[in-house]
């Protein structure tokens, strides 16, 4: 495969299959990426709240962002975009990012996350169900995104224009 392709999260079993290089970036490798949807969703569990799946479309969102912070070198939510911005497409009600650096497992970046206020209560976020993760490496250091969402709203959609009016302007909100 070239340099230019992208790589895509599959699994076999229970373990993560690696993804390949993109411009001298390294994506998921096996020993490092464990099996986050189990382990979030185990985590989530003990505390009483629903399991995770993931999400291709979180998962593309994840990517992106550990690969701009990798390219970039910086850890920052708003080094590819904005948080508000990325996840808007995604429709869901409410979504939360955890970014990480220098960690080279996905274990050693959940036990992280676990351990800090903020990053743990958006573990814990009680409607989020899908998940999202990727990790992206430069120059030795691994950065590592997880997007955690609920669902999407079939019903929630941008305002409808149904009419315009010399003067009226009638709208369909949500």
């Amino acid at each position: 495969m070239s340099e230019r392709d992208h790589g895509q999260l599959s699994r076999a079993g229970k373990k993560w299959t690696p993804v390949i290089a993109i411009a001298g970036l390294t994506l998921l490798a096996s020993q490092a990426f464990a099996d986050p949807q189990s382990e979030i969703s185990a985590y989530r569990n003990s505390y009483g709240l629903r399991a995770v799946t993931i999400d291709a479309k979180l998962t593309e969102l994840a990517r992106q962002q550990a690969n701009a912070m990798a390219e970039r070198r910086s850890m920052s939510h708003n080094v590819y975009a904005s948080f508000h911005s990325r996840v808007a497409s995604y429709g869901g009600a409410s979504a939360a990012e955890n970014l990480a650096m220098g960690t080279r497992t996905f274990g050693d970046t959940f036990t992280l996350w676990k351990s800090s206020f903020g990053h743990n209560a958006n573990l814990l976020k009680p409607n989020v169900t899908r998940i999202g993760v990727a990790s992206a490496s430069s120059h030795g250091t691994t950065y590592w995104a997880l997007i955690l969402a609920a669902p999407p709203d079939p019903k929630r959609r941008s305002a409808q224009v149904l009419s315009i009016f010399p003067f009226v302007v009638l709208i369909r909100s949500p």
